[in-house]
């Protein structure tokens, strides 16, 4: 579902279906006022000027909604403040048609994009492990919509320069309209098609191959350690609602590549085990607090331990939930997951500590509770 997301982020029909309307007599002047309301970022006045009409414009949005309008708004308000384009040329007319090229300078959002994939994957792969819900699909969009804007609004941001052809249409009323067409998405979103053929690629790749040889990744539940756990680390209230510890079986080389990368000491393989933490962390107080969650992990067996310290060592590679981002203004909750790669034989655990960050007060930095140990037995 999220790579789902991030290849509808890259893909333009939403914003191209939203522009429709008449258009000129005169092929060269409809490009020229199209591009020039785009240079203005008035989006209503460019949607004169291409094909398409309401009803082309509703089947387009009927999985859309108003975030995904606004979303695409802002894209094109960024776009627009650096476009800049020369005269558009007549390259051909043969009655209803028309081609007319122009020189076009704006956005790379194909740099764009790819700078926000490698940024955003290794989060979407990580999240193959979590419990997926509605609530943490929200959060990975809004930071990948946050990432995007960041590279989009950067100071040094790249531009592109290209020469596009657009092909045209009259319409009944003898008037020249834009073909909604790749020469269109390319004129607004810079080389973005780079994207979209990678994106083609890896679909035409698992569309090839038997689905037999894809297992589905799943995730296993092997020992229930906590459920429903209330604590108080003042003002924060935490409940611990899972600990687990899990088996993960048929990741994919690019997950494991991800995680091998970042969140473990030792290469993992198409199967391994991990220790899962949900909870939710609630400021009982009206002042700015910074709270990390679970700090530490440490698994008992056999007279050995093995300690995961994920308040200074990265190694929780479910990294983009709620809580992951420490402070909370306010009277606030958050969600928060982790998930870490263990080497201990679950069968053989007898005991698992929990260290609970002590939270302190964001601006002074000024200790509210000391950090807090937890302990649970694991019965066979």
């Amino acid at each position: 579902m999220r790579k789902k997301f991030l290849s509808g982020v890259m893909f333009s029909g939403l914003v191209l279906g939203l522009l429709t309307g008449c258009g000129e007599e005169n092929p060269t002047a409809t490009v020229d006022s199209f591009l020039t309301a785009i240079q203005k970022n008035d989006f209503e006045e460019a949607g004169n000027f291409v094909q398409g009409g309401t009803e082309s414009l509703t089947t387009k949005q009927e999985e859309s909604d108003k975030a995904d309008e606004e979303l695409a708004l802002t894209m094109i308000e960024n776009i627009s403040k650096t476009y800049e384009f020369k005269k558009p040329e007549e390259v051909s007319a043969d009655g209803d048609k028309a081609v007319v090229k122009a020189e076009i300078t704006s956005l790379d959002m194909g740099t764009v994009m790819a700078s926000t994939m490698a940024e955003i994957m290794p989060l979407a792969f990580a999240s193959a492990f979590d419990e997926e819900s509605e609530a943490s699909d929200a959060a990975f969009e809004e930071m990948t919509e946050k990432t995007m804007m960041k590279y989009m609004t950067a100071e040094d941001a790249a531009l592109a320069t290209r020469t596009i052809e657009f092909n045209l249409e009259k319409d009944d009323e003898g008037n020249f309209k834009i073909v909604d067409d790749e020469s269109l998405t390319e004129a607004l979103f810079a080389n973005i098609s780079q994207l979209e053929d990678m994106f083609n690629e890896d679909s035409s790749d698992i569309e090839s191959e038997d689905a037999e040889d894809l297992p589905e990744q799943t995730s296993e539940v092997l020992t229930i350690v906590a459920e429903n756990k209330p604590y108080d680390a003042k003002p924060i209230n935490l409940t611990i609602e899972e600990a687990s510890i899990k088996k993960a079986s048929n990741v994919s080389e690019d997950q494991q590549s991800s995680i091998n990368g970042m969140y473990t000491d030792e290469p993992i393989g198409s199967e391994f085990n991990y220790f899962y933490v949900k909870y939710n962390a609630e400021n009982t107080s009206d002042q700015d607090v910074s709270f990390n969650g679970i700090s530490e992990i440490v698994l008992f067996s056999e007279g050995k331990q093995e300690k995961i310290d994920i308040a200074t060592d990265w190694k929780d590679f479910i990294d983009y939930d709620e809580a992951q981002d420490p402070d909370y203004y306010g009277a606030v909750s958050k969600s928060g997951e982790v998930g870490v790669v263990i080497k201990t034989d679950p069968a053989k655990v007898e005991k698992v500590r929990l260290v609970i960050a002590g939270p302190y007060a964001t601006e002074s930095y000024e200790n509210l509770s000391d950090d807090q140990i937890v302990e649970f037995e694991i019965t066979k």
